[in-house]
């Protein structure tokens, strides 16, 4: 168990400096990225915006561990929702020839129906078998956002392409309500040989997650006449994600509270558009989205019982999304 312990300690540690050594390496190119022959000149007149809107789809995976079971997996809830719209905003500015700055956002309009499933492994001798599993396609999305301020160093501004690095902060969040459903449980004694339905609009679980991270990316853009086409990779090793679930059965009511650290991120944007006047472009952009599963610690409080308890490695969180946005964008 010691072995193990400290073979996993120095996995950590090895990941940790694997990080730390992009960061490193980042640093001195995105300097050089500043160091031009073309004067140092401050540009505050060459700002852009951008107005879209699209829709945005996805998943979201909510999973329970047990810690004195080995860690192995004993209940997920998958949330999905298609097509939310959206409308999202960014502005850009180029301070130098060599830098820009920028902000953007994104926000749902309105809520959005979706689906939930909820499904455990109870049967420690039957790890892989689910005994009990409820759906509940009266499921909504509350609502979902997500910011982002950035600063970019550029490699190569020209006319006609520009690429450069990208550093940044960026959080999201999303809120579920499922309501109704049906479920298949296993008794004590039995096996999935209990079966009903909840009552229609009633509660039962609600589900939010929030998602904080610093990243580091690639940007370009490259024009031929009076099209366009663009791309942004994005990449984090340092996402802190939390999570809250609300179970309002009378029977239960139970608040499980999540946290987990240092999850990977990872976004592709590509973007296609069309000058219809020197200053303002049309186009269409999709982006996927992607932050990979991870053990995190549960914290749990029972109402019905008054009590509390916490479970080191006990939660996992994962999210992935897709963004289909069309828009313009104007420079000043």
């Amino acid at each position: 168990m010691n072995i193990c312990l400290i073979n996993q300690t120095e996995r950590s540690h090895i990941i940790m400096q694997l990080k730390l050594l992009v960061m490193a390496l980042s640093a001195p190119v995105a300097l050089n990225a500043l160091a031009t022959t073309e004067p140092f000149a401050f540009t505050p007149e060459k700002v852009s915006t951008e107005l879209s809107l699209g829709t945005l789809s996805g998943k979201t995976k909510e999973r329970v561990y047990a810690p004195e079971e080995g860690g192995r997996k004993v209940s997920q809830l998958d949330w999905k929702y298609s097509n939310a719209a959206i409308i999202k905003g960014s502005i850009n500015w180029d301070l130098f020839p060599r830098l820009s700055v920028g902000a953007s956002g994104w926000t749902t309009l309105g809520h959005k129906g979706g689906n939930m499933v909820d499904r455990d492994w109870l049967d420690k001798n039957k790890p892989d078998i689910w005994t009990d599993k409820s759906r509940h396609p009266d499921t909504r999305l509350n609502f979902a956002n997500e910011f982002d301020l950035n600063i970019k160093g550029w490699l190569l501004n020209e006319p006609d392409y520009r690429l450069g690095l990208m550093a940044g902060y960026q959080e999201s969040r999303y809120s579920f309500t499922a309501r109704g459903g049906s479920y298949i449980y296993s008794s004590d004694d039995g096996f999935r040989d209990t079966t009903g339905t909840f009552p229609d609009g009633e509660r039962a679980i609600g589900y939010k997650q929030r998602f904080k991270m610093p990243y580091i990316g690639l940007t370009g853009s490259y024009r031929y006449e009076d099209f366009e086409l663009g791309g942004t990779f994005k990449y984090s090793g340092w996402v802190e994600s939390s999570d809250n679930d609300e179970h309002y059965d009378p029977s239960k009511r139970i608040t499980y509270r999540e946290k987990v650290k240092d999850q990977n991120y990872y976004s592709i944007a590509i973007n296609a558009g069309y000058y219809v006047t020197p200053n303002a472009k049309v186009y269409v952009e999709g982006t996927w989205n992607r932050i990979t599963n991870k053990k995190g610690d549960t914290t749990l409080y029972s109402r019905n019982d008054n009590t509390y308890d916490y479970s080191k490695n006990g939660a996992g969180i994962e999210n992935y999304s897709f963004i289909t946005t069309a828009g313009l964008k104007y420079y000043f």
